[in-house]
């Protein structure tokens, strides 16, 4: 995998819509392959992308790129629901 693959095109969560992209990033200091969750809104309910925790740890790439492939709809909701969502732009009145 490289960056980024596509995981689901198109995934609700309540009203909001993300496409869910996975992700496989090596720790230095722990010597390990992290996956974890991209969250790309579809809609407007986030100003911008969000990513979750790691979602599994191994020493070799192919491990926790098989696991990104067999992630499952509720393991990407749980993910989503743990992010801290950042909270949306505020504009001025003038």
């Amino acid at each position: 995998m490289n960056g980024a693959a596509l995981l689901r095109r198109r995934f609700a969560i309540g009203d909001r819509a993300f496409t869910v992209l996975g992700e496989s990033i090596f720790d230095e200091r722990s010597g390990e392959w992290n996956a974890r969750l991209l969250f790309v809104p579809l809609d407007h309910s986030l100003p911008r992308g969000v990513a979750s925790e790691p979602l599994a740890r191994a020493r070799r790439r192919d491990e926790v790129e098989r696991k990104l492939r067999g992630v499952s709809d509720r393991a990407i909701v749980g993910a989503f629901r743990s992010i801290v969502l950042p909270l949306p732009r505020r504009t001025r009145a003038r």
